[in-house]
Order: structure tokens, then sequence, then C-alpha cells
């Protein structure tokens, strides 16, 4: 079971400082996830709205990159249709020599209206442009010359001038939104990468779609069970969750900043079991209930809705120092 770092970067003007500082907040925080000992950094990828302030994740983890050594990093995720494939996979193949291999690749394909607007594409095509754009991606990251011809992209025969680091296979993990479709990614043999949040009514739910992309899973021949990637919002601090006047405010705040989403308030997120906040017990159980879902992977959101820095760095320390451990011990046991 790893315990990973993810942030959106949503960004408010009226809390935040200017982009360049605000970019280097990030970078901070992925130094000191790396020293805390965390498995992975992720940043998400958004456009023409502060809902999230990065557009290209490789920029900004190139720099992460550079400025760590140990962690692993990765975007959550490229939203393929809206690139050029081939461009995609020099981007992420320069991540992986910078980070010498620590590249962990999500991918999904957009689900914002305004994305696909800005972008002038219409969203009733785009599984069809993704998988499409994934064939290409994979073909280019082998380092060997390839070419395609499809409907969306022609790509005559080419080699690119970076490859993965250490001539790697790199294995993208697939961003989902449904049991259906966590099934059929099963079956093409990749890791997903789900929020529950945004996905299911309670925590319990979960186990089901997780249960069906194991079954998809089984089914591709693939040896193992997969890789289920969570998304959840944590904070860990003195008060109890209920109490929290810290993580209330800045969930709510970041809660209603989503857009097209079913916005529910801390309390509503509290009972739904999609958030994990409060004491270090509380924190520790509530993520312990993610992980039995069938979770191999936490990716926890703690920089979200303007949460000041100096309280992400303490409830990472917390985290680190006095959850953690608890879950690991927890996962070996129901293994």
């Amino acid at each position: 079971m790893k315990v990973s770092i993810f942030t959106v970067c949503d960004y408010y003007e009226d809390a935040h400082p200017g982009p360049d500082a605000y970019f280097r907040e990030k970078i901070d925080l992925a130094r000191q996830a790396e020293d805390l000992g965390f498995h992975g950094f992720f940043v998400a990828e958004h456009h023409f709205h502060p809902y999230g302030l990065v557009p290209d994740p490789a920029v900004l983890l190139s720099a992460m990159a550079v400025e760590t050594s140990r962690i692993a990093l990765g975007p959550a995720v490229s939203n393929l249709p809206f690139h050029n494939p081939v461009r995609v996979a020099e981007q992420y193949c320069l991540v992986d020599q910078l980070s010498r291999g620590r590249l962990v690749f999500g991918v999904g394909s957009g689900y914002l209206q305004h994305e696909f607007e800005g972008f002038g594409l219409s969203p009733a095509n785009k599984r069809q442009r993704f998988d499409e754009a994934l064939e290409v991606i994979e073909k280019a990251m082998t380092g060997k010359r390839f070419s395609h011809q499809g409907e969306f992209f022609k790509v005559p025969k080419t080699k690119l001038n970076v490859a993965p680091w250490g001539g790697r296979k790199i294995e993208p993990k697939i961003a989902i939104l449904s049991e259906l479709a966590a099934y059929y990614v099963g079956k093409r043999g990749y890791g997903i990468m789900t929020v529950p949040y945004a996905t299911v009514e309670h925590i319990s739910d979960a186990a089901l779609l997780y249960a069906n992309y194991r079954k998809g899973w089984r089914e591709s021949g693939k040896p193992g069970d997969g890789e289920v990637y969570a998304a959840i919002h944590t904070h860990c601090g003195d008060h109890p969750a209920a109490e929290s006047p810290v993580n209330r405010r800045h969930l709510e705040k970041y809660v209603l900043s989503r857009l097209y989403a079913k916005h529910s308030d801390y309390d509503t997120c509290l009972r739904r079991g999609v958030v994990a906040a409060g004491t270090p017990e509380e924190v520790t159980t509530m993520l312990q209930t993610v992980v039995d879902t069938g979770v191999d992977h936490l990716m926890l959101l703690v920089d979200y809705g303007a949460m000041p820095p100096g309280e992400t760095r303490a409830s990472l320390e917390r985290l680190a120092k006095d959850v953690i451990p608890n879950l690991r011990d927890h996962a070996a046991a129901a293994a």
C-alpha cells in the first residue's frame, strides 16, 4: 500500500500570492513530501480557469524533478484529447529522464465543458480521441521508430529523440468515473485513478467499482490484481473532524469552486466518507476504510481551498508521523 500527495492546484486570487510564488509553494510541497517519505507527488492538468492553475503538468513536474531525488512524480492526469499525442510522449519522456525513471503517467479524457470549448473540440468523441492518442503515445514511448494512421492522428515513420529513462516501459494509469469504465480499463490491463468524492455517493460504494475493475483485470490475463489509485481530501490536526474550523473553511471553499459538480458541504462529505479529517486517530480510521474498499495507492489532497502553506505542512508532518505507519500496518494485516 502506497501513500502519495496530489494537488489540483486550485487557485484563488483573494487568498493566494501571484502564480510565480504559488508554483514555488508547490515545488516546496513536493520537496517536503519527499523528505517525509511519501511515495509520490501528483499534479492535475486544467485549462482556462483557476479551478486548476497548471495547464501543463510536465513543466511543473520537470521543475520538481530537479529539486527532488526519490519521490515518484506524475500528472493526475494528462488530458489526452486536448493534445498532439507525439508531443505528450516527448514531454513525459523528458520528465522521466529528468527524474531518472520516477514518472508515473496518469492519463484521462477530460470532463470539463469549458476546456473542450476552449480547444474547439466536442466532448462527444472524446473517448475515441483518447483511445487513439494513448495508442500513439505507447508506440512513441517504446523509443523505437513507429508510424500511425488513424481517424484523428497521422504520424509518418518517426522516432522520438528522447525515450524513457533506462529504456524502461511506461505503464499508463487511466482516470475513470464509473463502474463500467473501471471494468473495461481493467480488461485492457491498465491501472486506474479515481476520485471517490466525484464518483460515489458513499465511500462504501467504491468497493463495487474496484471489484468490477479487478474482474476486468482478471479477464485481461495479466498477472497480479492491477492497481487502484484513490484521491482523498485529507487534513490532520488537533481538532476532531466535526469541530475542525480550518478544514471546514477550506474544504467548503474548495467544493464551492468546483465546476459542474454536485456540491457537498463539509458535514455531508464527512457523512459520505469521501474526506479524511480530524485527529490522527480519526484520519487513520477514515483512510483505513478507503483502503478496505480495494485501494492500493492513496493520493492525499492536502492543499485544497487556499489552505495556508503552514497548515498544509503541519498536516503533512502529522500524517507522516501518526497516520501512515498505522495505515501500512493495517494494510499488511489485511493482506
